[in-house]
């Protein structure tokens, strides 16, 4: 009885898989690239936003986000609507201290702390608890009580003791009584500040100076810094601070962002080559086309996410101000922080640079994980793209010290440490407009080479099962 034999083929060679495999369908597959990719694309991008963990990450994120922004406005409301007070009790041995007696003293102090303008050597404003209730509370008390007295700063029934005594050298002497440790004593800085000022205002009625001429001698100086070591900018101190808060959280957000997406280009490879799926998927689509659809629909996906958060975190952040107006009725924030201008430029290269730093991680973890033989390999594989991409991600948190140093530019300019190195240099400093358009162009031709190069690999790993990769058949296989 004949018996069908049916022999194994024989494994694709490298001479194979630089002519594609010779087959029909694979010749087909090249007139529709665009189609097959546009295809493969969709798949990907729909199959990524429909993940269980995709939706349910990208929701937390974004109320995290939302919370963030409102942290200034919810410490202010509460700041604002704090009922406690400040009870301070003054002990005036020194007799008239600026031509003021115990009681203008107290009043005048009392102003000073409690941040109205109507004191005639100038302020030192601390701010209502709400409207009507002052935050300190002063009163005056004699020598002869001073032992109570110190025994209820003891029992918390008076917070602060301030005795002025005025020694032979007739300069004043403040003594300050709390039972409050040294770094959670919050009034201990604005009670010196006064105590200097008080001080001062007496030296000067004793030299014989006017109200007016004294309150002069508090205005303060112009004083401008220059850094000759630093490019010059007109940012105002608002955008700065807003600058510094998103290079750090884009810088963050991005690196994680990359590496997840990135990860999943290599997964997905490697499950799909390790179910054997990939055999038949070849015959469809050729490998650069699968991989080129794999890419660009993960990519659109974190982009999508990305633009999501951008988009989230400019509304929450324009919507501080109305909301503070509404629950404060002030519209001055104490960061006064700034969205427009170098903070909108800023959030768009956010996404620039996000877009182009996924195009050449992802080429190069694709490439990886079509190499490896099983899906648990993975993690091991990606580790030195990963620790490639770290390199630029730890350089970009010391930028902020130096962020025109000719080193921190020169790694700037290095494609794959662009991303996060260059968003910061914008977010700490001034960056001329060539230079973003010069690192933006290095990234594009070196995606397009990296896209080149692991298109070689990809069709390798995924065409040649069972065969072991040496550094010299690749090294062969990038020079076809």
């Amino acid at each position: 009885m004949a018996h069908n034999i049916v022999e194994a083929p024989e494994p694709p060679t490298i001479q194979h898989v630089k002519n594609g495999v010779g087959t029909s369908m694979g010749r087909t597959a090249q007139q529709h690239t665009l189609r097959n990719i546009g295809l493969i694309l969709a798949y990907e991008f729909k199959k990524r936003l429909r993940q269980r963990s995709f939706i349910i990450s990208t929701i937390i994120i974004l109320i995290l986000i939302v919370l963030g922004m409102c942290v200034p406005t919810a410490i202010e409301y509460i700041m604002a609507t704090s009922t406690s007070q400040t009870r301070i009790t003054m002990v005036n041995n020194a007799g008239p201290v600026a031509n003021m007696n115990s009681d203008q003293l107290l009043k005048y102090m009392e102003t000073a702390l409690n941040g109205t303008t109507n004191q005639p050597g100038g302020t030192n404003p601390s701010g209502q608890n709400a409207p009507g209730k002052p935050r300190f509370v002063l009163k005056l008390a004699t020598d002869s009580q001073l032992a109570t007295l110190k025994n209820q700063v003891k029992t918390g029934s008076v917070n602060i003791l301030l005795v002025l005594d005025r020694p032979s050298n007739q300069q004043l002497r403040f003594s300050y009584y709390t039972s409050t440790g040294g770094i959670g004593d919050t009034n201990l800085s604005q009670i010196q500040a006064l105590a200097n000022q008080v001080s001062l205002l007496d030296k000067a009625s004793h030299l014989g100076l006017t109200p007016t001429q004294a309150s002069q001698l508090f205005a303060p100086p112009q004083f401008v810094a220059v850094n000759l070591g630093e490019a010059q900018t007109s940012r105002s101190a608002g955008e700065m601070v807003v600058g510094y808060i998103l290079g750090y959280a884009g810088v963050i957000l991005m690196f994680m962002s990359i590496y997840l997406y990135g990860y999943w280009v290599a997964t997905g490879v490697a499950e799909e080559k390790g179910s054997r799926i990939m055999e038949i998927l070849v015959n469809a689509a050729t490998p650069f086309q699968l991989m080129a659809g794999k890419i660009l629909g993960i990519g659109a996906a974190g982009l999508t996410q990305m633009a999501a958060f951008v988009a989230v975190g400019i509304g929450a952040l324009l919507l501080q101000t109305p909301l503070k107006t509404l629950l404060t009725g002030n519209t001055v924030s104490g960061l006064n922080l700034d969205i427009t201008g170098s903070s909108i430029t800023l959030l768009l290269l956010l996404l620039l640079y996000f877009l182009l730093g996924f195009l050449l991680y992802a080429s190069i973890f694709a490439a990886v994980g079509a190499l490896v033989k099983r899906q648990e390999e993975v993690q091991n594989a990606v580790q030195l793209p990963t620790w490639l991409f770290m390199v630029g991600y730890f350089v970009s948190f010391l930028t902020i010290a130096s962020p025109d140093m000719p080193w921190v530019k020169a790694i700037s300019y290095v494609p794959f440490w662009t991303p996060t190195t260059m968003l910061m240099r914008v977010a700490v400093g001034g960056v001329a407009w060539w230079e973003i358009v010069l690192t933006v162009v290095l990234m594009f031709v070196s995606i397009l080479i990296c896209m080149a190069i692991s298109a070689r690999i990809y069709r390798f790993g995924v065409l040649m099962y069972g065969q072991k990769l040496g550094l010299r058949t690749l090294i062969r296989l990038v020079r076809l």
